[in-house]
Order: structure tokens, then C-alpha cells, then sequence
């Protein structure tokens, strides 16, 4: 008969057998020495600037380094950029977190993209923005109130459906609509206003749906790609069960930070630092090994 002491063993076996997935960390960027390899690749276009600043000022916590972006007043479109490679990774999730902010004028961008592999040209659709608005329509240029997508309807797979953070138009999803789980808490956008002059914290989860093909050449699709957008701690979309690529598009092809801008009415500056790009969770989600138990 067992004892107390070879219950409490087994149980600690029992549990600690669970599996965890795995968290792969890529990139862990803070921008206080020389850029890491294989990391960033940073540059500009178009009267734009990228480049790490040090100027303890402005930089996160007052000391190191952050990336800085700078964009001038212009009607056309300006680049800035900070890119990250994932083909070799061959994944189709990621994770990505980052400190910001946009301590001066409110303009908008595309902040952050997640871009697709395509076989055929063009090559690295972008299948996820995550974009700061640049009309000022709905919460003031700056603002973040929704997710852009593509349902997989073409193989460009671009942004012509989105997930709106105060939970309105939700048949916008497109194709999962009345399958998919979409939460959004908030109900509300992340307005320009609410930027002020500090840093924010940014939490974002990709993840693009399966899909098996078929002897025919045809693709048995699955609807379980998944988006998690947390600003401050605070979840403002939590979205399971989304058709999210094209079923021919391959994984993920790279991470962008900025990106283009345009209707540029006062020039503006944008910072980020501590960049982490993850798969199999946020890198703080990363588990200790479970501590060995003791015979008694």
C-alpha cells in the first residue's frame, strides 16, 4: 500500500510529465551595445531616419540605448524600418513584445507587420499590420484600434479584414466569421491621447492557420490562427479560431517594426526598445525545469 510520501512522489511525477511548449527565444534586443546577430537589420528611405540613440533623455530607463525613427512632414509615402528574418525558423506563430513610444506629435504607421511567404511574387505579403492610424478617423492620428488581415480568400492575402478593438463589425473577419472566438475587454481603441510622453508596454501573438493539402491539390483548411494584441497589461483583442493566410502561403517571413507612413502633417519621432521575438510563448513564460523530487 502506498504511503503518504509515495502519493505526494507520484503526484509530483505526474505532474511535472506535462509538457510545455517549448519557448524558443530569436531576438532579445535592448539596444545598449552593438545590435545583435542575427538580429535587426535597420535603414530608412524617403527623408526618414532609423538609427539607436543613446541620448539619455529620451533612451528607456535613462540609460543604454533605443531605437529611435524619425519622419518627416510629407503627403507620400516614407519608410523606416527594423527587420527580422524568421525563414529559417519555419513557423508559422510568433510572439513579439516591445517597449514604445511617441513622445511628440501623434502621426500614425504601420508599427508593426507580420509578412507571409508567397512561392510566386511578390514575395512576403504582408499577412498581419498592426498599425498606428494615419487619418485620425477613429481615436486621433497615433491611435491603435484594430487588427489588419487577410482571410486567405486570395494568395496576396494582404489586410482587407480586421479585428476591431471595440468589438464592432464583427462579420469583418471575413471567412471564420461565426466560427471564430473574438474577445475584445476594452472595448475601446488604444487612443493618440493616451500615448502622452512615456513608454508602453506592447504584447502581440501571431498565429497563422493550418491547412493540409490534399493528393487532389486542393487544401483542407483549419481554423485555428490566432491574434492577442496587449498594450499595458491590458488585452484589447484576444482573437482563436481565425482563417488567417491563404492555404498556399508558406510561414512566416519576417517581423517589421515601423514601416511606411504617409499624410505626414508635423514631423514626428518614434522609439522602441526591448524587443523580443519569441515562438512557443512571451520569453517571460519561459518555465523553470520542474525541481526534482525526493524519495522519502
Amino acid at each position: 500500500m502506498f504511503n503518504i510520501n509515495s502519493r505526494i512522489f507520484f503526484l509530483v511525477l505526474f505532474l511535472g510529465s506535462f509538457s510545455h511548449a517549448e519557448v524558443n527565444v530569436l531576438l532579445d534586443e535592448n539596444f545598449d551595445g552593438e545590435l545583435k546577430k542575427p538580429g535587426l537589420g535597420i535603414g530608412a528611405q524617403g527623408g526618414g531616419v532609423v538609427d539607436v540613440s543613446t541620448d539619455v533623455s529620451g533612451v528607456f530607463g535613462g540609460k543604454g540605448g533605443s531605437l529611435k525613427a524619425t519622419y518627416p512632414k510629407g503627403t507620400g509615402g516614407i519608410y523606416g524600418w527594423a527587420s527580422f528574418d524568421m525563414k529559417s525558423y519555419e513557423t508559422y506563430e510568433v510572439y513579439v513584445e516591445f517597449h514604445a513610444k511617441l513622445p511628440k506629435a501623434k502621426q500614425g504607421l504601420k508599427f508593426l507587420k507580420v509578412f507571409g511567404k508567397r512561392e510566386a511574387p511578390p514575395l512576403g505579403t504582408a499577412n498581419t499590420t498592426f498599425g498606428l492610424d494615419y487619418t485620425g478617423v477613429s481615436s486621433g492620428k497615433g491611435s491603435m484600434y484594430q487588427v489588419s488581415f487577410g482571410d486567405g480568400t486570395t494568395t496576396t492575402n494582404d489586410t482587407q479584414n480586421v479585428v476591431n478593438f471595440d468589438g464592432t463589425y464583427p462579420q469583418w473577419i471575413g471567412r471564420s466569421y461565426g466560427r471564430a472566438i473574438v474577445k475584445t475587454p476594452e472595448k475601446k481603441a488604444f487612443a493618440a491621447a493616451e500615448w502622452g510622453d512615456k513608454w508602453h508596454h506592447f504584447r502581440f501573438k501571431v498565429k497563422f492557420n493550418s491547412a493540409v493539402k490534399n493528393s487532389d491539390n486542393t487544401y483542407t483548411e483549419i481554423n485555428d490562427g490566432e491574434y492577442l494584441v496587449e498594450i499595458d497589461g491590458k488585452v484589447y483583442a484576444d482573437a482563436k479560431g481565425l482563417l488567417n493566410r491563404h492555404p498556399s502561403n508558406g510561414p512566416i517571413d519576417k517581423i517589421v517594426l515601423l514601416d511606411w507612413s504617409q499624410n505626414i502633417d508635423e514631423p514626428f519621432e518614434i522609439w522602441y526598445d526591448n524587443v523580443k521575438i519569441s515562438t512557443g510563448g512571451f520569453q517571460e513564460d519561459k518555465r523553470p525545469a520542474a525541481p526534482a523530487a525526493k524519495l522519502q
